[in-house]
């Protein structure tokens, strides 16, 4: 382990890492941030302190529009003269996606890609007493992939910043940000393996230099060897481990290869490089072969987001995901969609995570030479950067990336455009290749065959396809049906389903879920079809699940606008149940049992009675559950694809659930909680409350839980006498197979209860005591373009059509005349009246009389005074 040393440089107190005359030095103190490119108008108090790393796009946690644009940084530093006759480096990990650097004014270097590291030379001549850094940062992606994607390009120095200081003699810095040694096994097996090293270093006086190589198992030496350099460039063959250990998901066994440069018998330089040895395959017959066992490959996709940094997280962070994917039994993570900080690799070298890395070409390629060659860069850079890392295992270049092509390519041009992205398709395969041919090559293809058709499924060793029949369109047996098929047409190509998920949003609870609805019971039934499915198919050699975390996606709109709420976790990281229900099918080291009752603080369950029905699933990898719901024993049930449910009765307010697993050759499982039962009254008119409070989610399937004043929202449904629900009128639907809209509504926080609507409709009835009432009625038009403003839905020249509009009465009271949302607000935006009436009878009516358009509900709140 390398000793930390720390010392003052300007003031600033710096880490540095001693590899003998390599110093490492954090940079990240001392920065300042200029959030626009007009320098030469700024005025000092324009400059705010920051520390490395850092991100100016946090506002894309609040809107669309975030920042795209040129910003600047800098900072002021020192050299002590004793290193001035050394060589001096800075390292970025990462500055999202264009960099220009500046020394004290002059244009020192530049790059193009905002995922991967990369190392700019100080030149001495240029080295003062007092120095000033500047970068000019641009996060428009102007010919840099990605041109598109469904993530937040956020820009800034958002990873670490180092100085490295070294002598003159140096194993070289100047290859893609790579360490510049790379060590491959030419021969793995149970008994042997060989060992091949190249590397190169900078030595401009041309001295005479050896480097000795110690290579360590478990901090013992195990070879040892001299190499007297020749040239710059050296390499090492035929270096043989007898009775290797090899690196494996259960056992990720590590050595270390200790490169020592010697000018005459004094330490120039020094660098220490992990590796592991093992060996794979991937075919149709066997699947994904690692150390010639056959290995389902099974795990997530991960983005690297996290509020409140955005993508600017501390390391720790990186540790934390790659161990909660570890614990969840996942043995294969896809780094989608782009190069990932070294410490990733690092983890998942260790924790025994196969890795899919690869570069952000999504959506749609640039059609110039520009964009080819920065994609080419990047692949060269991500390939040398992380080669040393046993656990990649496949390298990707491309991720749907034809998907953008309808959109934005004129239709009699889409044909050779088609044509031009797979021919960079087999450029950037040919680079691979020769780059790295120890490897695996794949890409991502949406779900659709034109991928077979343009020949761009083909290229790669592997294919993946994208895959989300049940939620996007069709129906969950539409997934193995196309996976079916593809093996059918492609016998010989191995398949990995590089992405299949479905939304969830913790508010959102559904006892008949259906797609597109992102409740939480609708996310779980969408993965316990696909794991099993998945499972039994040898042709797919693996699965990631997309995605590991909700992320941040700044144009997403749905249920939770600005995020892609298909994780695992939630952002923050704490656990979804239905990643329980993924460690109830991939371990087998320990006995696990979870009650899925954490999403949502509170349940809601409509009923007279003081308890009711209500269903309790359990995930376990045992065959027997029982549980306990207040103090009372259910009856034991088998697990069938890893859950078991009952349908308890529980009573209001708190409940205590345990759960206990037997049957199975593991240790006892046991998991208790607590979960809050909200009753709401179902023949509102009989009830003995004197005031209540009856909230509907109307036109939707689903209870919405609302935290700002602990509300629940239940789900529609049908009038019956004595009770509350709608008389007529149908589902919205903006798409035929999907539940309400996903577009943003404006004017509220609470979207999903606005995304959902009864249109058509006459009546709504709540039978109802006589008495005073507080009635909310909320709407939203759903129909209307998004683009229409409030200023041109009072234009006299929009044509009726265009306008919903509907008297709306209470019993016979007329209380909102010729009603159109849409004049009023616009599309898309929430509108909630709130009207007091005195009830005389014992029902409340609220009838709708349409004049135009359309009639429509999106949700009813009314209380009891």
């Amino acid at each position: 382990m390398n000793k930390l040393l720390l010392f003052f440089i300007t003031g600033i107190l710096l880490s540095v890492q001693i590899h003998a005359q390599r110093h490492i030095m954090s940079f990240n103190d001392g920065w300042q941030f200029l959030p626009n490119d007009s320098m030469q108008f700024a005025q000092p108090g324009d400059w705010q302190n920051i520390h490395i790393p850092h991100t100016w796009n946090l506002d894309a946690y609040v809107t669309k529009n975030y920042k795209r644009g040129r910003c600047w940084y800098r900072k002021s530093f020192t050299i002590p003269r004793s290193f001035r006759n050394k060589t001096i480096y800075l390292r970025f990990d990462a500055i999202n996606s264009y960099a220009e650097i500046y020394l004290n004014g002059m244009l020192i270097g530049n790059h193009s890609g905002g995922y991967s590291a990369f190392n700019i030379l100080l030149p001495s001549g240029q080295l003062k007493d007092h120095n000033t850094i500047m970068i000019l940062v641009d996060n428009r992606n102007i010919n840099i992939p990605p041109l598109s994607g469904d993530f937040t390009i956020f820009g800034g120095i958002y990873r670490n910043t180092w100085m490295i200081i070294l002598e003159n003699q140096h194993f070289t810095l100047d290859n893609y940000g790579s360490p510049g040694i790379f060590i491959s096994s030419t021969v793995v097996n149970n008994q042997t393996a060989t060992l091949h090293i190249k590397g190169s270093v900078t030595n401009k006086q041309k001295i005479p230099l050896t480097i000795q190589l110690q290579i360590k198992n478990n901090s013992k030496n195990i070879l040892s060897k001299y190499i007297r350099l020749q040239s710059q460039d050296f390499q090492i063959g035929n270096l043989l481990i007898q009775n290797p250990e090899l690196w494996s998901p259960e056992s990720p066994h590590l050595y270390e290869a200790q490169f020592l440069l010697l000018r005459k018998k004094k330490i120039v330089d020094q660098i220490n490089i992990s590796f592991g040895l093992r060996w794979f395959s991937a075919d149709t017959k066997n699947g994904f072969m690692l150390n010639g066992k056959p290995l389902k490959l099974m795990g997530t996709n991960r983005h690297q987001d996290k509020a409140p940094y955005g993508i600017a997280v501390p390391v720790s962070v990186h540790w934390e995901d790659m161990q909660l994917i570890k614990n969840m039994g996942a043995n294969f993570v896809r780094l989608a969609h782009y190069q990932q900080d070294d410490e990733v690799l690092k983890a998942c070298d260790r924790l025994g995570l196969i890795v899919w890395e690869e570069i952000p070409v999504v959506d749609i390629i640039g059609d110039n030479k520009i964009f080819s060659g920065n994609a080419k860069n990047m692949l060269t850079e991500m390939i040398r950067q992380h080669y040393n890392h046993p656990s990649v295992m496949f390298w990707g270049f491309m991720n749907e990336a034809i998907l953008q092509v309808p959109a934005r390519i004129a239709k009699d041009q889409q044909s050779a455009f088609y044509k031009k992205t797979v021919a960079l398709a087999n450029e950037l395969e040919i680079l691979l290749k020769k780059e790295d041919n120890s490897r695996l090559s794949t890409m991502a293809c949406a779900g659709s065959t034109l991928y077979n058709d343009i020949g761009l499924s083909n290229i790669t060793d592997v294919v993946g396809w994208n895959l989300y029949q049940g939620w996007y369109g069709g129906a969950l047996q539409d997934f193995e049906k196309f996976a079916d098929e593809q093996h059918k047409r492609y016998p010989d190509k191995p398949i990995i389903i590089s992405e299949f998920g479905a939304g969830s949003d913790i508010r959102l609870h559904s006892h008949f879920s259906e797609m597109f609805d992102f409740s939480i019971e609708y996310q779980q039934k969408f993965l316990e079809h696909y794991l099993p499915q998945i499972i039994e198919r040898p042709y797919i050699i693996g699965a990631a699940e997309w995605n590991f975390i909700d992320f941040n996606v700044a144009s997403r709109q749905e249920s939770m606008p600005r995020t892609n709420n298909k994780g695992l976790t939630y952002n923050n990281r704490t656990t979804k149940d239905i990643y329980y229900y993924f460690q109830s099918f991939l371990r087998k080291d320990t006995s696990m049992v979870r009650i899925t009752t954490r999403d949502g603080e509170l349940k809601n369950a409509v009923s007279d009675n003081d308890s009711t029905f209500f269903p309790i699933k359990v995930y376990s990898n045992q065959p027997q559950i029982q549980i306990n719901i207040n103090g009372k024993w259910l009856e034991k049930k088998n697990t069938n694809n890893f859950f078991a449910e009952w349908n308890a009765i529980v009573h209001k307010g708190e409940n205590k659930i345990e759960a206990i697993t037997s049957g199975g050759l593991g240790k006892v499982a046991k998991d208790t909680c607590s979960i809050e039962i909200n009753f709401t009254p179902f023949e509102s008119l009989h009830t003995s409350l004197n005031k209540w409070d009856i909230a509907i989610n109307v036109g939707s399937n689903c209870d919405y839980f609302d935290k700002t004043n602990n509300t629940t929202w239940n789900a529609d449904k049908q009038y019956t006498a004595g009770s509350w629900g709608y008389v007529d009128g149908t589902i919205f639907r903006k798409s035929p197979d999907r539940i309400g809209t996903t577009a943003e509504i404006m004017g509220t926080i609470q979207t999903p209860l606005f995304q959902t609507a009864r249109e058509d409709l006459t009546t709504y009835r709540i039978d109802a005591p006589p008495g005073k009432y507080d009635i909310e009625l909320g709407f939203a038009d759903l129909n209307n373009p998004p683009s229409k403003l409030m200023n041109e839905a009072t234009d006299k020249n929009i044509s009726a059509r265009e306008q919903n509009m509907f008297d709306l009465y209470i019993n016979d009271s007329l209380c909102l005349h010729q009603f159109s949302p849409f004049l009023i607000s616009g599309s898309n935006c929430a509108i909630i009246k709130k009207i007091e009436y005195i009830n005389n009878g014992n029902y409340i009516s609220i009838s709708f009389k349409k004049i135009n358009g359309k009639t429509f509900l999106n949700c009813l709140r009314i209380i009891k005074k």
